[in-house]
């Protein structure tokens, strides 16, 4: 039978790989826009040349 400390220690296991995974989303998302910004950029440039 599991105790309550054993339950929490899993809990905090748990929040802190979705943290991680969180922090890792947000860096993806971050390199997205930075690419998306690029490409608008290059076809804004193209548009005007």
């Amino acid at each position: 039978m599991e105790t309550v400390e054993n339950k929490l220690e899993e809990v905090k296991q748990l929040l802190f790989r979705l943290e991680n995974d969180i922090r890792e989303t947000t860096d993806s998302l971050r390199n997205i826009n930075k690419s998306i910004d690029q490409l608008d950029k290059f076809s804004y440039a193209m548009k005007i040349s």
